[in-house]
């Protein structure tokens, strides 16, 4: 066989009485393991591979009508020829036919990594937990050949599965390889094993905003307005994409080494079509907006509501209508009229922005019309220039320290104190995965 190293082409060379076969498949390096597997299990030798960087294979390739002008003819050209052993290796952890795989639903999902296309969870080394969620924990790996580092979200399908949450999580890790702007965290990986998912995401290494926030109890107005730009210009582009985020809150965004907002997790992202309302009762609590807690039906104004709750919060260090009796929250947040702490002061303009965000009527609040185009034009944002910040030309109002790549201290000592050591999975609920993995198919589409 001869396959390019910069296309998808590849050759199947025939012995001396047969002609070549050419194909194209962004599958080439499995196939060719699959052939190679089967051509040494029947002939008891290697198959022959040549590696040749041409995108195009016409010169290597015999064809029919070659054959016919003669028949000893063969452009197969054995100086190219790499080892068949190292190339299975590289490849095969990603083939059930691999012995260390047999039986299990394994291999690589999606990559968005230019020069690295299938990875394995053996090509990670787990160094920290940096987070946990509802379906499994978010930690820092290193990729074991390049040394890079990212954060890897596992996610247990029995879980998934018993949750009802095989759709959602779907949905969220097509928003994830879909993002391209610099103030989300979209993905680079996506693999799964038999038993769990893994999302392989960039580190952003700054931690939570929620940390930062509880460490300085509130942030002065333009600290308040630099974050509120970020997260409104990603709501912005969430929007434009059809994309209701209904998660704002600051557990969900991370700072950067720069200083920059990164949103995070998409577990409750909604895609909605026009005027298309979606009437699942999702999100946290306290930055639920009115029109959710009814069941009325919500669409994107539901994010400016979240979005004026969390600026209220970076203001004054608590949300608005938070109350312990989650019962009496959800009263005042669809009932009580807005109010602000006399200890603290902020502009007039801030305080007017803040009303009309937490207007309780989705259609007369600010943003349902025209997005974050009414916001951004609102007297609180007089001057800010939008274009610069995002080309990242501002300098940002707080900068995390970090000693080294692997500095963790901005993240909860209550996760990074965990033991990276993965859980077993019951044998019953191995069971039940088996059953069910065939919910897990739309993932590789």
């Amino acid at each position: 066989m001869t396959y390019s190293k910069t296309s998808d082409e590849f050759i199947i060379h025939g012995n001396n009485e047969e002609y070549d076969y050419s194909y194209i498949s962004q599958d080439k390096n499995i196939i060719i393991c699959i052939i190679a597997k089967f051509y040494e299990m029947n002939n008891g030798k290697p198959l022959k591979i040549c590696e040749v960087q041409d995108k195009t294979l016409n010169n290597y390739i015999t064809s029919k009508k070659d054959k016919k002008a003669d028949s000893s003819k063969s452009k197969m050209d054995e100086k190219y020829l790499i080892d068949t052993k190292k190339f299975l290796t590289d490849n095969m952890k990603e083939l059930l036919i691999d012995p260390s795989a047999k039986g299990k639903k394994t291999g690589t999902i999606f990559s968005k990594h230019q020069t690295i296309k299938h990875v394995s969870l053996e090509d990670f080394q787990v160094m920290k937990v940096i987070g946990r969620g509802s379906f499994g924990k978010v930690c820092l790996v290193q990729y074991k050949k390049t040394k890079e580092l990212y954060a890897m979200k596992s996610l247990k399908k029995d879980v998934l599965l018993d949750q009802d949450q095989v759709e959602s999580t779907l949905l969220e890790k097509k928003i994830l390889q879909s993002l391209d702007y610099p103030f989300l965290v979209g993905m680079v990986f996506c693999f799964q094993t038999e038993e769990r998912i893994y999302f392989i995401m960039p580190f952003v290494r700054g931690g939570e905003l929620f940390q930062h926030l509880r460490n300085c109890r509130f942030f002065p107005e333009d600290k308040v307005r630099f974050y509120a730009s970020i997260i409104g210009l990603s709501l912005e582009y969430l929007h434009t994409h059809g994309i209701v985020y209904r998660d704002i809150k600051p557990e969900n965004i991370l700072i950067d080494a720069d200083g920059y907002l990164r949103l995070v997790d998409f577990g409750m992202a909604k895609i909605l079509q026009g005027d298309e309302k979606a009437t699942s009762f999702c999100g946290t609590p306290e930055y639920l907006a009115p029109e959710i807690i009814t069941g009325e039906g919500h669409n994107k104004a539901a994010d400016w509501w979240s979005y004026g709750i969390l600026m209220y919060e970076m203001f004054f260090g608590i949300p608005p209508f938070f109350c312990d009796n989650q019962e009496k929250m959800y009263q005042l947040i669809t009932k009580a009229e807005l109010r602000f702490p006399k200890k603290i002061n902020i502009s007039d303009e801030a305080k007017d922005l803040l009303q009309k965000l937490l207007i309780k009527s989705q259609d007369q609040r600010l943003g349902a019309k025209n997005g974050f185009n009414d916001i951004r034009t609102h007297p609180f944002f007089k001057s800010f220039d939008f274009d610069a910040l995002e080309h990242k030309k501002l300098e940002a109002p707080f900068k995390p320290e970090l000693k080294d790549s692997l500095d963790v201290h901005n993240f909860d000592e209550e996760f990074t104190s965990e033991d990276v050591v993965t859980s077993e999975i019951p044998e019953k609920n191995l069971e039940f995965i088996k059953k069910n993995q065939e919910q897990f198919e739309g993932f590789s589409k």
